[in-house]
């Protein structure tokens, strides 16, 4: 099974898996230990020892997850988020290693020695984490330079109209945005743990800050506008609700704290108002907001047949008519009837593929679902929902496998997507069998601040309200609005 969670800067620490702590003052993650005589190492002369690159780790396990690595830069080269304590270049080894103090006061080292290199920018090889010298993980990687593709230039088919940065010049840290929405040319961004920011939006080329404000320690992962109300979703405080009538002074009005679950991510059909929680129990909170400043609980909905304690739980929820579309990661894309919505029944799902971000419509009257994944190699499957219970996929578009789709927004017959380090991609999917890239923007720049530190970086989120522009959220650069061009 994938678990991203195993190798990222935050939570790797805490995963010490079951070391006593009676070390041998063993050195198994030196590059001395690794046995790297098969590989054809004569071909690491010709590696790129620079810039960004992508990783994928296969554990021997069978698990894995993906990372970046940053081989260069001003403040030095990073592995997996953390500072490179031993880097080694010769003609034929490549060799880069962390080391960090876990909260048991353990030296957990992560080594990655390279075995071949493909071309200068491609490499395999070797990963093994040692806690307190101790081998703990080993695996194989995989890793590639990010570079914008051969054949592109920085846009076609579209131009930037306007780009905003989130945080004040100078500020020490980046403001990322999680998600976006706009409605009535105000685009409002949920900031994580920054809170929430509202921009006037209604002339793009003039885009301007109404709002920005972090009223706790609180991280906010999406919101939906309903009328002057906003509904934010929240990590600690489950739902809240803000008065966003005056833009340039919202009002925090209240928390849901029951039940106290983490949201994810939202999504409003009428009067229903959907929450994708993840965590801690693996559930879709289904409320009423008849009346707006009341919302009333209808039912903490788990899906049928996922098991959450296997990292089958809810990351994004849409609803249309009276069906409920959920990606559920490992389980896929479940399809609920909510006709009574206090009581959803499950009408099918599809597992071919892990699936994190969801866009649903009709195209020539075909009911369809765009699924992306999250993860290296992971790519947007469309799917036929005319009949849940056989749902099938029935074509899919990629770009490549070391970057990553994290969010879509369909809008007739066009599919926007925000592929991270790949930037703006935009299909015609008239013809749902062949998606077909139709325009796209390169928005990802290997020397914008903060870059190399997560596989998750770049184009991240996305809106087409259908006022001709595109939105869209970057994790350096801020926010991106686009205009689609005639083509020549």
């Amino acid at each position: 099974m994938r678990r991203l969670f195993v190798l990222s800067s935050t939570l790797v620490l805490a995963l010490g898996c079951g070391k006593d702590g009676d070390s041998k003052n063993k050195a198994e993650c030196h590059l001395a230990a690794i046995n790297l005589s098969s590989c054809q190492r004569s071909s690491l002369a010709a590696l790129q020892p620079a810039g960004v690159w992508n990783v994928n780790v296969e554990l021997n396990d069978g698990s894995g997850s993906a990372g970046a690595l940053r081989l260069s830069g001003a403040d030095g080269a990073k592995v997996l988020g953390f500072t490179v304590t031993e880097q080694q270049h010769t003609e034929d080894s490549y060799y880069l290693a962390a080391d960090v103090v876990d909260p048991f006061e353990r030296t957990v080292r992560y080594a990655f020695a390279g075995c071949e290199a493909s071309s200068p920018s491609r490499m395999k090889g070797t990963f093994r984490r040692c806690v307190d010298g101790e081998l703990d993980l080993q695996g194989t990687f995989e890793a590639a330079r990010l570079q914008r593709k051969a054949d592109e230039v920085e846009g076609s088919g579209v131009e930037l109209v306007r780009e905003v940065a989130l945080q004040d010049p100078s500020a020490g840290e980046l403001v990322v945005a999680k998600e976006l929405t706009v409605v009535g040319g105000r685009a409002y961004l949920a900031l994580g743990k920054d809170g929430l920011a509202i921009y006037d939006v209604s002339v793009p080329s003039e885009t301007r800050k109404l709002y920005s404000g972090k009223p706790s320690s609180d991280v906010y992962n999406d919101l939906v506008v309903h009328g002057t109300l906003a509904y934010v979703a929240s990590q600690k405080s489950g739902l809240v609700i803000y008065d966003v009538a005056d833009p340039e002074r919202p009002v925090l009005l209240r928390s849901l704290t029951d039940p106290s679950v983490e949201v994810g991510a939202l999504a409003l059909n009428g009067n229903l108002l959907f929450a994708a929680s993840p965590a801690p129990n693996g559930e879709v909170l289904i409320f009423d907001v008849t009346t707006p400043l009341q919302p009333k609980l209808l039912k903490r909905y788990f899906i049928e047949g996922a098991e959450p304690l296997s990292g089958e739980v809810p990351f994004d929820v849409v609803s249309v008519g009276n069906r409920l579309y959920v990606s559920n990661w490992t389980f896929g894309v479940t399809v609920s009837d909510i006709t009574t919505p206090s009581a959803p029944k499950l009408l099918g799902r599809f597992g071919g593929s892990a699936s994190r971000s969801l866009a649903v419509g009709s195209v020539n009257e075909r009911p369809l679902v765009f699924s992306g994944g999250e993860d290296w190699g992971a790519f947007v499957s469309v799917l036929d929902v005319s009949n849940p219970a056989s749902t099938l996929q029935v074509g899919e578009f990629r770009v490549r496998p070391e970057v990553s789709v994290r969010a879509m927004a369909l809008s007739g017959t066009k599919l926007y997507v925000a592929h991270y380090q790949d930037g703006l991609r935009v299909a015609d999917v008239s013809n749902p069998s062949a998606p077909r890239q139709v325009a796209y923007f390169n928005t990802y720049r290997e020397t914008d601040a903060g870059r190399g530190l997560s596989f998750f970086e770049g184009l991240n989120a996305i809106a087409v309200p259908g006022d001709g522009y595109i939105y869209t959220t970057e994790s350096s650069r801020g926010l991106l609005i686009f205009r689609e061009t005639p083509a020549p």
